[in-house]
């Protein structure tokens, strides 16, 4: 599939650009509306491709309970393969980061040739204090209490002024983008749903398994962030080889709708390494295959 949009299982996709694949996978309450900002910058000289996880944007919104993060990841797994991506950047914000982590373990262990770098932009990946609107539509009573009676915009933005440090920064569009959704049928079912499966049973096994991950990583986190404290990621650098840890002042939870200027600058330097680590390889793989076997 080329440039345009498609639905790939439960998940609405859109695609443009040419050129190595980027996958950009966006958090909890969000859609990929949240990469609008940053998208042109890096469909210049690459193939872009956003998802609607299940349940959020304008993916399907079914009844059936199934939204744990694996299940995320599953569905994710299923565009990757749809798509026959190979090379790829897989970058993940918030809940998405903790989708992208199990896609690269997995991909590592399953499909190495699909991934070639991690990034994780304030990603959530250990037990914390969840934010207190999660805490609130996890509650078997009050979640539905709450979705049912407050305005779709009043709840998004009332969220914004908390994941943003400078509230003077967001936009009317992201908050009628992100109410919409919150408006259709099933929106907000999905939402709760999503809300009280948001951390793994087997959370502390997938701790471990964050060492073992061998793809570069880049962590991105705004010094200010008070849904996902920079703590989570300065422990998550530490745990996982390979990994780089940059932390963006004045930034709350989203750095790409907050500061999109800086994000793409420190997103354009992985890039170009990545691209460059890519044609040595190509160049390498030609070079021996034109010797030959001896």
């Amino acid at each position: 599939m080329g440039a345009g949009t498609d639905i790939i299982g439960d998940l609405h996709v859109d695609i443009c650009g040419h050129g190595p694949p980027i996958l950009l996978i966006h958090g909890f309450g969000a859609s990929s509306f949240t990469w609008s900002k940053i998208v042109s910058s890096l469909a210049a000289n690459h193939r872009v491709i956003t998802v609607d996880l299940k349940g959020f944007g304008r993916s399907k919104k079914p009844r059936d309970g199934r939204y744990t993060l694996r299940e995320q990841a599953a569905a994710v797994m299923n565009v990757i393969e749809t798509l026959d991506l190979s090379e790829m950047i897989l970058i993940g914000h918030s809940m998405g980061g903790g989708v992208a982590l199990l896609l690269s373990m997995a991909l590592e262990q399953e499909a190495p040739r699909r991934l070639r770098r991690l990034v994780l932009i304030d990603s959530i990946a250990y037990p914390q204090r969840l934010p207190h609107f999660v805490i609130l539509l996890r509650l078997p009573l009050v979640g539905s209490l709450i979705m049912g009676l407050l305005p779709a915009a009043w709840l998004v933005r009332y969220v914004l002024s908390f994941a943003y440090f400078d509230r003077g920064k967001i936009e009317p569009a992201f908050v009628e983008e992100y109410a919409a959704p919150l408006r259709c049928r099933g929106g907000r079912a999905a939402l709760i749903a999503a809300a009280r499966a948001i951390i793994p049973p087997d959370i502390n096994q997938l701790i471990e398994q964050y060492r073992t991950i061998r793809s570069p990583v880049l962590l991105l986190a705004g010094r200010q962030d008070r849904f996902v404290p920079l703590a989570i990621a300065r422990r998550l650098a530490a745990a996982i080889p390979n990994a780089d840890l940059k932390v963006l002042d004045q930034c709350g939870h989203v750095p790409h709708e907050e500061q999109p200027e800086f994000t793409i600058s420190i997103l354009r330097e992985i890039l170009a390494v990545s691209d460059a680590d890519s044609r040595s390889a190509i160049s390498v793989n030609l070079d021996t295959q034109r010797a030959g076997p001896h």
